[in-house]
Order: C-alpha cells, then structure tokens, then sequence
C-alpha cells in the first residue's frame, strides 16, 4: 500500500519517484547554489524543506517571487541625467537667491547706519602757497636800502638773495582746505580759526616785504587773513578783491558745510611778535563744539616773525625798485607810503596810528 503522510492526501509511487530525485540533486549541489535553486512543491509539501505548502498540482515556484526576494541592483538608486540636471538647478537657484539677499543686505547696511556728522567729520589741512613764485621777508628799520639791487618789473634772484641776507623769510601765504567727511546728517559750522602760540617774543621793528618771481600773482581762492597773536579769529579781506572789494567790510572767515561740501582758503599769517604754534578752529554741530588743531603739510609749526602794522603795510618790489603799500583797511590813516621814511626812520612808522 501506499504511504500516507500526517497531513495532505497520500503521495503516488511516481511522485515519490520525483521527489525523491529532487532531493538527491540538490544534495549534489554546492550551498550557493541551493539557495536560488527553484522549489518544487507537491501536494500541500515543499520537497526542499519538507514544509507544507498550499495543496494543489506539482509546480516550480515563481522566477518573479525569487526576483522580488533578491537584493536590488545598487546602480538602480543613482539618479538618471534628467534627475542630476534638476538638482544642480535647484542648488544654482538656491545660491542665486542667497547671494542676493546678502547683496541686499549690505547695500542697506550704510543707509540704516550712515555717517551722520559730528565734529569729527571735519577734514581740514593746510600747506604753503606757492613758496617758489612769492617770497616773504621781514626787513627790519634800518636796513641799507640804498644797497637794494636793480632788476627788471620782477622780483629776481638777486633781489631775493639781498632780501634773504638782509632780512627774516617765512611762509605768509597758506592754503587751506576743508571738507566735511559725513555721509549724512547736519551741517558743520567751521569758524573762529586763530592762532595759538607755543611761544611769542617782542622784535625788532620791521616791515613785510614781498618778492613776486612770478608775475602771475592774484586771488585764486577766497582771500583771508589773521593776526596770529591778536586773539581774534580769521576774517575775509575783501580788499583782495581789487576795486571790486572797495568799501566792502570784512567779515569773520566761517564754513557751512553738509555733508560732502568742500572749502578752501588763502590765509595769509601775520604777527606782531614772532610768534611760533599752531593754527586751530572750533567746529560745531548740534549741540556738540569742539576745537581742532588744523594739520600742516610741508612744514613742522607755524613761525612767523613780528612786523610793524601787518594789516596795512606791504612793501613789494617792483621794476627794480622797493615799493611802499598802503593796505586800505578801516584802522589806516594814510593813504601812501615811502620805503625810504619807514626804513630810515629810528622810530618806526605805523599809519595805523
């Protein structure tokens, strides 16, 4: 009879036959390839395992099954051309974006947090005009005149080589320059510029002389002046004008500036002592005052020796010869002057008395 098993109905001869070689062959086989060997299933049996299975007519299991229970492919996981194209775009468009809101960042960044003006933001400087066409000299009474050389209509080296012997030079003429640095906010009230002495000593009398090589003297900027130890500050000298500054009254030398204007100045410095320091000038804005040393370019410290009336005696030299010059200006008392007077005299003349 045939044999019956617990579970399922019983097998035939010839299944047993074909089950019998499975189990045989795969005995043969080495492990690798038992694993992806097909399963034979038999009457509610699995011939491999000896487990049931579902009942029904001897079949091999699915080649798609084995596939599904294998290990994908790892290639299958990279992206296609397409997919990288995308995410580069994506990671461009994401850099764009950044370098754009940071590109706005910074270009509101100075409007938020502008310079407003204060007084720091003043920038002032000064340095010698033109110290190689015009020379200044302090020729003191008593001096041999009548030794002065001749020359042409200018100035010449000679000339200045008897006024250098002869007398004191120094830098009269500077130019000044000044700006105000701020990138917003109120004006700067620049005013009250003076000088500040380090140390003053009484002199010699003497006069200014001025030696003129070049010819192409006149005003190139707005013309100002200041007595360096009077104590007052600097003032317009609307006589520089010529005819046009004629009657005109002088007024305090001051700056409006907003942010970003600029300034400039001729200063001529005079004394009545020789006088050696520094020039200084207060700056406002709002509520806030300060006072600043104005920096020099060229030279260390301000020196400039004492003459007899600044304001109103000039003596240049003109067509050989030395010439006296009134200055017009409210304290004059004279409206001419002789160079042979002034120098000879022992007591020297002021026609500001």
């Amino acid at each position: 009879m045939a044999e019956t098993g617990k579970e399922g109905p019983p097998l035939t001869p010839a299944t047993q036959d074909q089950t019998r070689i499975a189990e045989i062959t795969r005995e043969k086989q080495p492990p690798s390839a038992r694993t992806a060997a097909p399963l034979l299933e038999q009457n509610g049996r699995t011939t491999e395992l000896g487990e049931p299975a579902s009942q029904g007519k001897p079949r091999l299991a699915s080649a798609e099954g084995v596939a599904e229970a294998a290990p994908k492919d790892a290639t299958a996981a990279l992206p296609t051309g397409s997919a990288l194209k995308s995410r580069t775009a994506r990671i461009w468009a994401l850099a764009v974006t950044l370098v754009t809101l940071i590109t706005g960042v910074i270009s509101v960044f100075p409007v938020l947090f502008k310079d407003e003006s204060n007084t720091q933001s003043l920038k002032i400087s000064m340095k010698p005009f033109r110290p190689d066409a015009v020379s200044h000299f302090a020729l003191p009474v008593g001096a041999p005149i009548d030794s002065f050389p001749g020359g042409g209509p200018l100035c010449t080296p000679g000339q200045e080589a008897w006024l250098s012997e002869y007398g004191v030079r120094f830098q009269r003429d500077y130019i000044l320059d000044l700006r105000n640095s701020a990138g917003g906010g109120s004006s700067l009230a620049v005013g009250n510029i003076r000088g500040v002495p380090d140390a003053t000593s009484p002199v010699d009398a003497a006069y200014i002389v001025e030696c003129d090589k070049s010819g192409d003297g006149g005003v190139v900027a707005e013309p100002g002046r200041l007595l360096l130890d009077s104590g007052e500050g600097a003032f317009f000298d609307k006589t520089a004008f010529g005819p046009a500054g004629s009657g005109q009254p002088n007024t305090p030398l001051a700056y409006n500036l907003r942010p970003g204007e600029t300034g400039q100045v001729v200063l001529s410095l005079t004394a009545k002592s020789d006088f050696k320091g520094q020039v200084v000038t207060s700056v406002s804005v709002g509520d806030q005052t300060s006072d600043l040393k104005v920096p020099l370019t060229g030279v260390n410290e301000v020196a400039v020796p004492g003459v007899v009336s600044p304001r109103t005696i000039l003596v240049t030299v003109e067509d050989g010869l030395l010439k006296c010059n009134v200055i017009p200006n409210p304290t004059a008392q004279v409206s001419s002057c002789d160079v042979h007077d002034i120098f000879r005299s022992s007591r020297p003349v002021d026609p500001a008395k």
